[in-house]
């Protein structure tokens, strides 16, 4: 089983823009817990603690949340919203879940390999940034590993070509393409000089 981090949040009785920004001056965040039974629930959290929970555990862990020390709730991290040109944490919106139930997550595609292809003068193209997946809650991985380094020019990957962890499913088109490689215009530049040139030292 995953470890799980503990997030200690407070009831927040004002949720005005003013109200906000005091928090957030004050080392806070505004956000909320939603879901089955509860509605939505306006929380503040301790900036740093969020910080070091995503840190070591991940975006896409099961979290439990004391509320105030009156409740607990097992939830994810469904959005975490960010201030513009700083890309300072602005907003953080939970998810209360079951553990027994399926959730549907964005998870990160994080590539290897990709120092491999520059030194054939190939070029990646990558079409998705996040796959969605679907399974419990404490199946989820953090993120999605690619090693590219075997590629080839021409060569493409598939959703359907990706080997995902026990337990957890892809909701997208198993033929959709995730990232493809492709010849350099400089290498195929360098490539056709050099036939040109022995060509030309045949005529002579």
């Amino acid at each position: 089983m995953k470890e799980e981090g503990i997030i200690k949040v407070e009831r927040k009785s004002h949720s005005s823009s003013g109200a906000n920004t005091r928090l957030r001056k004050d080392g806070y965040l505004p956000g909320n817990i939603y879901g089955k039974g509860i509605g939505s629930i306006p929380i503040s959290i301790k900036e740093d603690d969020l910080q070091k929970n995503l840190a070591r555990f991940g975006r896409n862990a099961v979290y439990k949340l004391d509320l105030s020390g009156e409740k607990t709730y097992n939830v994810v991290i469904r959005d975490i919203q960010y201030l513009p040109v700083k890309h300072e944490h602005m907003h953080v919106e939970f998810q209360k879940i079951t553990l027994s139930e399926d959730i549907k997550t964005d998870v990160s595609i994080r590539l290897s390999g990709e120092e491999s292809l520059d030194d054939k003068g190939l070029v990646l193209l990558q079409q998705m940034d996040t796959i969605t997946l679907k399974g419990f809650p404490r199946k989820m991985p953090d993120v999605i590993e690619i090693d590219v380094s075997d590629m080839k020019a021409g060569d493409s990957m598939t959703i359907g070509s990706i080997e995902f962890p026990k337990g957890v499913i892809c909701v997208l088109d198993p033929e959709q393409i995730v990232l493809a490689v492709k010849e350099s215009h400089m290498q195929g530049n360098i490539e056709e000089g050099n036939d040109s040139i022995e060509k030309e030292l045949l005529v002579h």
